[in-house]
């Protein structure tokens, strides 16, 4: 109201939740100021800003304040040139056009849409934030995200339409993966060096021979260190003769990770809670003492009665923890 004094208030709300951002509705107020006539009826006097009420802080707001200032001084102001060649997306967004987005709620053009089975669309944007989460969290399952409670998976053909090569690879090898494990095969095992799986029922084999063709690793299948025989895996561990910079890093290495107590695999803290829960098999175990828990009844809390246990749920500084260990 203070930029635009004389466009009526409900013109300038309605602009305001259209276009979302301080910036992008100054602008878009300055572009219908120049339509002739404009969208709207002038105000004969200039409105009267009572200032009444405590000025909230808001740091978003007064970036794109500040922003807009600087484009002001720094040129005339033109919608066109202060926010550049707009794309689809944003023209759609503007002009309250296209399709809404099921989880940003924004307005995007069908071809930059993607649908579960029961034709919930999201904008690509938000598939790949939402993809990228679960797959790192060793998930495969792509899910509808729908308020409306739908769990379908998404098809692959709709994760090609938006995921990179490197993202559909990864999706690939994370499926097959917990497809592997939930098969629940008898005497199968693992590449040390990669994720190359295979069956071995002759228990006097001592190696296991990794087919992946970039990896090719030759290990023993006792102590997963590349093939020593005849050596033994005693002889092995006995002759291994590290320098003292070796050694302080493998156990600077071994003070950062952490293994899962059940299924071994490594993960590394980097703040929060001593509650951890594995990101490939989902066990709970304790950062401090290492071993597997039910709940937080293992953890010394403040005004807790009758739990003498040494492990606090919280620690203000991680890094302190792994520098002492």
């Amino acid at each position: 109201m203070i930029d635009y004094p004389r466009i009526p208030k409900p013109h300038i709300r309605k602009r305001l939740l259209e276009c979302r951002f301080y910036a992008r509705a100054f602008f878009k107020l300055s572009r219908d100021l120049e339509e002739i006539p404009p969208p709207f009826k002038l105000k004969l006097t200039n409105s009267v800003i009572s200032g009444k009420g405590k000025l909230k802080e808001d740091p978003i707001f007064q970036n794109e304040l500040e922003w807009v200032k600087k484009r002001v001084t720094e040129a005339p102001v033109h919608p066109e040139e202060a926010l550049a060649e707009e794309s689809d997306e944003q023209d759609c967004q503007e002009a309250g056009i296209g399709i809404e987005c099921g989880c940003c709620f924004s307005s995007y053009p069908f071809d930059n849409m993607v649908q579960c089975p029961d034709a919930h669309l999201f904008c690509k944007s938000c598939m790949t934030s939402y993809s990228s989460t679960l797959l790192g969290e060793h998930n495969p399952n792509i899910i509808c995200m729908d308020q409306s409670g739908c769990k379908l998976p998404f098809p692959e053909s709709e994760l090609k339409c938006f995921l990179t090569s490197k993202m559909l690879e990864l999706y690939e090898r994370v499926k097959q993966r917990k497809e592997i494990e939930a098969a629940g095969l008898e005497n199968l095992e693992e590449c040390p060096f990669c994720e190359y799986k295979c069956v071995i029922d002759n228990e006097m084999e001592k190696l296991f021979r990794c087919e992946n063709v970039e990896c090719g690793a030759v290990t023993c299948r006792a102590c997963k260190r590349p093939d020593h025989l005849p050596k033994s895996c005693k002889e092995v561990k006995e002759d291994r003769h590290m320098d003292a910079q070796h050694q302080v890093e493998e156990a600077m290495t071994r003070a950062l990770m952490r293994n899962c107590p059940k299924c071994q695999k490594a993960f590394i803290k980097e703040q929060g809670y001593n509650k951890m829960t594995c990101p490939n098999c989902h066990t709970l175990s304790c950062y401090i003492c290492r071993q597997i828990i039910t709940g937080y009844d293992h953890f010394d809390r403040p005004g807790q009665v009758g739990n003498k246990s040494n492990c606090i749920l919280w620690e203000p500084s991680v890094e302190r923890r792994h520098a002492e260990e």
